[in-house]
């Protein structure tokens, strides 16, 4: 039994893993297995959680924000909770129970959604009317803003949000194939931080991604290979721009980026990918990942020190910067 103690943002879903039963009844703290606590709803403190604790049960501390916002946005220090879990479950690869952003990527001949109908790489680009999207309603992060302002001199680049001229609506809208290219550049430059905008934005609606984020290496352990352009690898984002425009005219060299899709099976074996833990390995991610681990039944752990697991080494409740974050961050 696994009881998630406080719903991330307060979202409630039907889980379903084998072999394990997930509940949000707080009335079962005592019995449960495992007890999963949100980093972002918790208080930065032990306030409100059980006052009794079994001695087999397992506390996962669970995170899907990257440092900088779980300090400054969300307001923990972290430093109440040394030797208080057992596991992380984080997007990061060093977690104990791994949960990343990414979904399995179907190749171009199982395309279901959005569009069933699209059977061949031709097909794609043939829907491929317009050059490059970003979405964002969060203006203030003054990296990814400059460089779209930047970009924008070259090429024309559709804004989608409150960022831009664009309003969001619901998929498959914003995840529509049109585009050649996605600008998937997250909110923070931290360790392993790959979110939503690369995995759903770009890849799962057909876009190359251009990434701003965390390592290039960090990038090549999870994505598929060839499909993505990192920012980083360009001298200038003129020359990035021209880059861009040199694909668009030329669909052979394109569709190198896309041709993952043709090769990548329908559920990517995640014991491919080097380095991984082992929740990972055994195939589930996120709570099944954690329902995995229960059922491998192994040895008692420890975090010691919440705070500099998940901040980096020299962080202190008045760190301007965290080691696992680039200094650009936020």
């Amino acid at each position: 039994m696994i009881l998630i103690y406080d719903p991330p943002y307060g979202f409630i879903y039907n889980v379903t893993c084998h072999g394990c039963h997930v509940t949000y009844d707080r009335s079962t703290s005592l019995i449960a297995d495992a007890v999963i606590f949100d980093c972002a709803t918790r208080r930065d403190s032990m306030i409100g959680m059980p006052s009794q604790r079994n001695k087999d049960q397992r506390w996962i501390w669970y995170c899907c924000e990257p440092p900088w916002n779980t300090r400054y946005v969300f307001d923990k220090t972290l430093v109440n909770f040394h030797r208080v879990f057992n596991w992380t479950m984080t997007y990061r690869v060093d977690s104990d129970v791994y949960a990343p952003y990414s979904r399995d990527l179907p190749p171009v001949s199982h395309y279901a959604y959005p569009h069933p109908h699209i059977r061949n790489l031709s097909e794609i680009l043939a829907k491929k009317t317009s050059l490059a999207a970003w979405t964002s309603s969060n203006c203030a992060v003054a990296e990814r803003s400059k460089a779209i302002r930047e970009l924008q001199k070259f090429i024309k680049i559709d804004i989608f949000g409150k960022c831009g001229s664009e309003p969001l609506c619901p998929p498959p809208c914003q995840y529509d194939v049109i585009y050649k290219f996605y600008f998937a550049f997250e909110n923070s430059r931290c360790k392993d931080y790959i979110s939503e905008k690369f995995w759903l934005n770009g890849l799962l609606s057909g876009a190359v991604p251009v990434v701003i984020g965390p390592k290039r290496d960090e990038y090549e352990l999870v994505a598929p290979p060839k499909s993505f352009i990192f920012v980083e690898d360009f001298e200038s984002l003129e020359e990035l721009a021209n880059y861009l425009l040199e694909l668009d005219g030329n669909d052979e060299l394109y569709g190198e980026y896309l041709r993952w899709k043709q090769e990548i099976p329908t559920s990517r074996p995640y014991d491919e990918i080097k380095a991984l833990v082992d929740s990972r390995k055994m195939g589930a991610i996120g709570i099944c990942a954690a329902c995995e681990k229960l059922k491998s039944n192994p040895e008692p752990s420890v975090v010691d020190r919440l705070d500099l697991y998940w901040y980096g080494s020299g962080y202190s409740p008045d760190s301007e910067h965290f080691s696992v974050c680039s200094p650009k961050s936020g």
